[in-house]
């Protein structure tokens, strides 16, 4: 006893849950049995974890073959699980993780929902309950949950006809047992067709299956009997299944088997061709046989139908699927069906893994004039994108959209226009923001060439253009301005009255000539300017830079955008390559003197670490006559002197006097003998020269 005088009770509890459950499998066990199903009494234990065991019998005792694992879900009313907006369903809520373990089992397991005061219940076999909601759209991603709701037929009740039903059902799911893959099912199709329309019409039908393969369905009213003449299938559906059929469909099976073949169409239009397809027997009759790719889902979909009779002819279909191709593929698509429709054309068929003379098959179109012209200016459209792809593939590759729509044609040419590369005539709106205080009044003088300013290029105020999936960047534009004297006179004015009226900004119209400086035909100005200065470390100069295009407005357009960096007058350094940290000031030298420029003496000496010399000025070697361009800094010292191509090696990106030459130089120049006689001593001992090679005068070399 506990303290409170209460009996503690042992063992389970038979709660109501489980007499409502238990109540519920022996009623279904008593439906089955009065059906001449065996039940399995040993497995009728309700929530211990072991299904109900049924063996399906005919009624007068024959065996079926056929069982199935029971899941019994017993209430005293299932009213609740109807659901007024749906009434042809139970809804019924389930553990996901039972339900999905029920349709992994290798025997048919069924899901019983019963209602113990009506003595009947409704079924769904596991797996087409798990089938119907991966099907359903509302039921997306329901594995991944904890409960999922079973939409179980209201049709599909325990009465007997539901039953038969359920037969049906588990046959369906055991049909792979049924019937060996590849085996044989013989049948006998009795027929009554009248002399009716209808009748007649079926009649057509069927002679075009018998000829050509196919598809034909046969309603039950032209149906006098079927009769199943395999026993498996006849055992486990039953005699009376076949007799119900409400429809027998016939259809011939497409061959598993493929013929990889080249095919190129030749006709007055000129010649194409499809250089892989993959040909499969899709229908078969007794005197026609269809072949397609159709399987491949590729741009052109092949189909021939060829007789038996007259095997030196075929009607040819071709259908282009066109949504989502690269344009390239799609324009020889295009071009493929423009040959093939045109008049008097053939089509040569060439197997590509036999060994095989080529297959020549005349054939004859007929496709509307109208239709092809659509198509041609489809072709025409697809062969300027291919174009335009080309100018654009670092972007990215154009999907095509078929029939394109106009936003996009007008979009491609737009971005036509950009990229062709001439000059176009832009007329923009410039805004300048002009400070009241100090403005003046602007002058240009014809003299100093033409005017041009360098800014960033939108279309429809935007600086990329995004067609067929790809988004361009328009890049900058270079304008020229047409009317010079005109826009100084519109300036002018504009500013005269912006102070008047002390306005701090005013805009002025100016008509434009335009170059769209990323898609010149020679490659983009930034593109040369990156290859320039890659052969320098990254360096370069103003006139270097003008040798490519680009002037002094885009060097100053650049550098605004960080691209650019001025590291001395004249002289640039490209962001993206890392600065040259130990030499920068001698390729700045080297660059200002026109490349001409060979560091030499005391300079030398440093470059190849011989002696412990740290001259503060620049020494370089030019040629006698040579006349520098533009006067260098103060800070270098030039000496003349011709040298010959063994006298010059690199260091880095500049070039330098070997180590001997430059003994040489220094000696020459009377250098301090001390640090002589260290770069001496260091070069023999470093291997840079030998004590044979040095000046007869060195005191180093008598020693």
């Amino acid at each position: 006893m506990d303290p409170k005088g209460t009996s503690r009770r042992t063992g389970p509890l038979f709660s109501p849950e489980m007499r409502t459950s238990q109540r519920a499998v022996f009623q279904l066990a008593d439906r089955l049995t009065e059906a001449g199903w065996k039940v399995d009494s040993s497995s009728i234990y309700p929530d211990t974890g072991e299904d109900v065991r049924v063996e399906i019998f005919e009624t007068g005792g024959a065996c079926t073959g056929l069982s199935l694992d029971l899941q019994v879900k017993g209430h005293k009313s299932i009213e609740r699980f109807h659901v007024e907006s749906d009434p042809a369903h139970l809804h019924y809520p389930l553990d996901v993780k039972h339900l999905v373990g029920w349709e992994k089992k290798t025997r048919p397991v069924a899901i019983i929902v019963w209602d113990i005061r009506e003595r009947c219940g409704y079924w769904a076999l596991a797996r087409d309950a798990c089938e119907l909601l991966d099907k359903d759209k509302r039921s997306r991603g329901w594995r991944g949950q904890q409960e999922a709701t079973l939409l179980i037929p209201r049709a599909n009740v325990t009465d007997d006809e539901g039953l038969t039903r359920l037969r049906a059902a588990v046959a369906r799911d055991e049909l792979p047992k049924l019937v060996r893959p590849d085996e044989e099912v013989a049948f006998e199709l009795s027929l009554q067709l009248d002399d009716s329309p209808e009748g007649r019409a079926k009649v057509d039908e069927l002679t075009r299956f018998w000829e050509g393969g196919g598809a034909v369905a046969i309603e039950s009213r032209f149906i006098s009997d079927l009769d199943m003449r395999h026993d498996g299938l006849r055992a486990a559906f039953g005699e009376d299944y076949w007799k119900r059929s409400t429809e027998v469909q016939l259809f011939s099976v497409p061959g598993r088997e493929f013929a990889p073949v080249r095919v190129e169409a030749e006709s007055p239009a000129g010649t194409a061709q499809l250089p892989y397809i993959e040909l499969r027997l899709v229908r078969s009759g007794h005197r026609y046989r269809t072949l397609s790719n159709e399987h491949q889902r590729a741009a052109v979909t092949l189909t021939l139908t060829m007789s038996d009779e007259d095997a030196q002819h075929a009607e040819v279909s071709l259908e282009l699927a066109l949504n989502g191709r690269d344009v390239v593929e799609a324009t020889a698509a295009v071009w493929f069906v423009l040959v093939a429709t045109e008049p008097g054309g053939n089509l040569r068929l060439e197997r590509l893994d036999k060994k095989t003379d080529a297959c020549l098959v005349p054939f004859r179109v007929s496709v509307p004039e109208e239709e092809r012209s659509a198509l041609r200016r489809v072709h025409e459209l697809l062969e300027r994108l291919c174009w335009l792809q080309g100018r654009v593939r670092r972007h990215g590759n154009f999907k095509f959209i078929f029939p394109p729509p106009k936003q996009q044609l007008e979009r491609a040419r737009k971005l036509l226009r950009v990229v062709a590369g001439g000059e176009h005539e832009i007329e923009m709106m410039y805004t300048a923001n002009i400070r009241a205080k100090g403005a003046r009044t602007l002058v240009i003088d014809a003299a100093e060439g033409p005017a041009t300013f360098v800014v960033d290029g939108k279309i429809d105020n935007e600086d990329t253009i995004e067609i067929f999936g790809v988004r361009v960047p328009i890049g900058p534009v270079r304008c020229v301005i047409a009317d010079v004297p005109r826009f100084v006179e519109a300036y002018n004015s504009a500013l005269q009255q912006a102070l008047a009226s002390q306005q701090a900004t005013f805009q002025v119209k100016i008509l434009c000539r335009g170059r769209y400086l990323h898609w010149i035909p020679e490659g983009s100005v930034e593109d040369r300017l990156d290859a320039l200065a890659k052969e320098q470390s990254g360096y370069f100069t103003a006139d270097q830079a003008g040798s490519v295009g680009c002037f002094a407005d885009y060097l100053d357009y650049l550098e605004q955008r960080q691209k650019v960096q001025t590291v001395a007058e004249g002289v640039y350094r490209m962001v993206n390559f890392p600065p040259v940290s130990d030499v920068e000031d001698l390729v700045v030298v080297w660059l200002q003197s026109g490349k001409t420029a060979v560091f030499s003496h005391h300079t030398a000496l440093v470059l190849h670490a011989l002696s412990d010399i740290l001259p503060p000025r620049i020494h370089a070697t030019v040629p006698p006559d040579w006349t520098p361009a533009a006067s260098l800094p103060d800070h270098v010292v030039l000496h003349r002197a011709t040298l010959a191509e063994s006298d010059v090696s690199w260091h880095d990106v500049v070039p330098v006097t070997t180590p001997i030459r430059t003994l040489r130089d220094c000696t020459d120049a009377g250098l301090d003998p001390d640090l002589l006689d260290q770069a001496y001593r260091e070069g023999i001992e470093r291997g840079m020269f030998s004590a044979d090679e040095l000046p007869p005068s060195t005191t180093f070399a008598a020693e």
